[in-house]
């Protein structure tokens, strides 16, 4: 260990600069992460450095530790990752320091998960990257009681547009419509796009995308107080189509074991990283569902041309004006008609009247073509026959005011810039 000659404060408030100590057999690691903080007025000197391998380190580097009282501790867990997670783990429940930074290898999210567990605040995928290493000390700024020059625009950006899906009746069909919802949308917009599975107990988004997670929005939310815009990665899943999964868990979980609050703040965060979510929302009125309501943009509450759906829908909407408050409007919830037929029993005016509102869009009934594409994993409106994918594509155009025509004339570049807005 080389401490520097400067004599550490304990006063941590009381700082302008946030004092450090690298834990790193990687000489270059300590060079790079010095250098780009200086380059970017990170505000942080460091004033010890233990070069040993984890297994020497002893109660003398402690009790350095321990006197020296640094805020942040960097801890490069390639070397030895296992007995590295566990001196990192000590090094918090000992608060020897106000936060622990890990850094190790970019294409491991089973490290990283352990990381967090471990009680790291943050991880730095190796080799190091100037702005992730920025935006990662701003934060741990805050957390040191320190003054920061503000944070940074991914963090304060809220801009997304959040649409809900949620159907007040099970086998209505809203878990399809918000996997190709989802699809569509991106592939309109080619926009950064999130599908989030809110059903903890037997969501399926992920089988609807022939896709296998290896973590769940569960396990986001009970590590969000350390998720930062890195890490979040290490929970989503690309699908091929464009589209962000962050999925239900593979085993059903008991709602009430997740708290609801939680849930809406990781939503909100989330909006800062997206131009899209689509929530696949659980089929019951449970806080995790309400939290959900309260963050979207829009609801759209799909139902079936049946009586016990629209009986259902229509027992629910005095809540969802509850929920929405003073400050919106009506066109907040929109009522999706699915498997419509011109020939069915219960018109759209009678809904309409039964209601108070009015069909925002109808999606045809097309068992065969839908069924298909859910054994096959695979998103319907890939399927340019299917009128349903029709349905949910012009549904898709409202939504983003981007015209169908005008996106598949002219390609990519006709998506973005080629907009006519629905009125």
């Amino acid at each position: 260990m080389t401490p520097s000659a400067t004599s550490p404060s304990t006063n941590h408030k009381a700082k302008e600069a946030v004092v450090g100590a690298v834990v790193s057999t990687d000489p270059g690691f300590h060079k790079s992460l010095a250098s780009m903080l200086n380059e970017a007025g990170g505000g942080i000197r460091f004033d010890a450095l233990i070069g040993e391998p984890f297994h020497q380190i002893a109660d003398p580097h402690i009790e350095t530790l321990r006197k020296l009282a640094p805020d942040v501790i960097f801890v490069d867990l390639e070397s030895d990752p296992q007995v590295g997670l566990k001196f990192a783990q000590y090094l918090v429940e000992s608060e020897l320091a106000r936060a622990v930074v890990g850094a190790g290898p970019t294409d491991s999210p089973e490290l990283i998960l352990s990381a967090m567990q471990a009680g790291m605040v943050e991880y730095l995928p190796k080799p190091l990257e100037e702005d992730k290493v920025r935006s990662a000390m701003q934060r741990v700024r805050r957390r040191a009681g320190v003054r920061s020059g503000g944070g940074t625009k991914e963090e304060e950006a809220t801009s997304g547009q959040t649409l809900c899906v949620f159907s007040a009746k099970g086998g209505s069909g809203a878990t399809t419509f918000a996997v190709n919802l989802a699809v569509e949308v991106h592939r309109l917009s080619r926009k950064k796009t999130l599908l989030v599975d809110l059903d903890l107990e037997l969501g399926e988004t992920a089988l609807l995308l022939g896709m296998q997670p290896k973590f769940s929005v569960v396990d986001l939310i009970r590590n969000f107080h350390r998720v930062d815009a890195g890490l979040l990665a290490s929970y989503i899943e690309h699908d091929s189509s464009g589209v962000d999964l962050l999925s239900a868990p593979l085993q059903p979980v008991d709602f009430d074991s997740v708290d609801g609050a939680e849930v809406g703040q990781v939503l909100r965060f989330l909006k800062g990283h997206y131009d899209y979510i689509v929530i696949d929302a659980p089929k019951t009125l449970n806080t995790i569902t309400l939290n959900a309501f309260e963050t979207s943009d829009d609801i759209f509450i799909l139902t079936t041309p049946d009586l016990p759906s629209i009986r259902n829908v229509s027992r629910c909407l005095p809540l969802l004006g509850e929920v929405g408050g003073a400050d919106r409007d009506k066109g907040w919830v929109k009522v999706v008609v699915n498997r419509f037929s011109p020939r069915q029993i219960i018109p759209i005016s009678e809904m309409e009247k039964t209601l108070g509102l009015e069909v925002f869009a109808t999606l045809r009934n097309d068992y065969q073509s839908t069924m298909e594409a859910i054994n096959e994993g695979r998103p319907v409106v890939f399927d340019r026959n299917s009128i349903y994918g029709h349905d949910v594509r012009k549904l898709a155009s409202q939504i983003t005011g981007i015209s169908v025509s005008s996106a598949k004339d002219k390609g990519f570049l006709g998506g973005l810039f080629s907009k006519s807005r629905s009125g």
